[in-house]
């Protein structure tokens, strides 16, 4: 696992985002880049942009000082196109994301971003929905692998090739999320949980979940014209954290 695109969507993201990156990084992580959607407009925009700006600053810093070579991609237009965008473009092996927007009220536990993801990312997504305890197990301590399913083979072989240590199998239920073992540390699941259980289980889940959307489990096309989806305008270039 060697490169990540984050999405932080806002402040307490960074903040929930910056406990998991010592253990990110130990899984070999070499190059992060930092990213932020602009979606709105006005004085509310500029307010949530103020409060994230030094929390980036602050997340390169960590990164950096663990020899992670870091960036910050600040850009204006629909997030899901940018990810997926910059994802193929930036070569980067995993997008970590929130499982719902951190500033709206509680709901459902997958939010629209997430529901979009799943369908169209070509690259796994690591989503976090929960707060790295000090104390708690670290992120590759206990993986499991969702058991069984159309697509069992194909996770296996690209999750083993992300994930530094052993996996261990459980049989999740692809309906509901059910089967989850208290003492994992990270979950492992493919294509075939719907958007609807994948929100069961992160409900049942007290750790991160690694999720394999259907076209991140395609065979890399032959050489031809590119097929990546031309991104939205941006607002800004990236700024290079030393």
């Amino acid at each position: 696992m060697e490169s990540l695109l984050i999405a932080v969507d806002a402040a307490p993201f960074a903040d929930r985002v910056a406990g998991w990156l010592p253990d990110l990084a130990s899984a070999g992580v070499r190059r992060v880049t930092l990213f932020h959607a602009i979606e709105g407009v006005g004085s509310e925009c500029v307010k949530e942009l103020d409060d994230l700006r030094p929390r980036l600053d602050r997340l390169a810093v960590q990164l950096s000082a663990r020899e992670v070579e870091a960036d910050i991609s600040l850009k204006r237009g629909d997030r899901v196109r940018w990810l997926t965008s910059l994802a193929e473009l930036r070569t980067n092996q995993v997008l970590v994301v929130g499982s719902r927007c951190t500033m709206s009220p509680a709901g459902r536990p997958v939010g629209s971003t997430l529901r979009r993801l799943l369908e169209a990312s070509r690259v796994p997504l690591l989503v976090i929905s929960t707060t790295r305890e000090a104390s708690g197990p670290r992120l590759f301590d206990r993986p499991f692998l969702k058991s069984g399913g159309p697509y069992a083979a194909s996770i296996e072989s690209r999750a083993r090739a992300l994930i530094p240590v052993p996996l261990s199998s459980t049989a999740l239920d692809a309906e509901s999320g059910d089967g989850v073992p208290s003492e994992a540390t990270l979950v492992v699941t493919g294509p075939d949980t719907s958007a609807d259980a994948f929100g069961g289980l992160l409900d049942r889940c007290s750790c991160p979940v690694l999720a394999f959307p259907a076209p991140s489990l395609s065979l890399q096309p032959e050489k031809g014209p590119s097929t990546v989806s031309t991104p939205p305008s941006e607002v800004s270039g990236t700024a290079r954290k030393a």
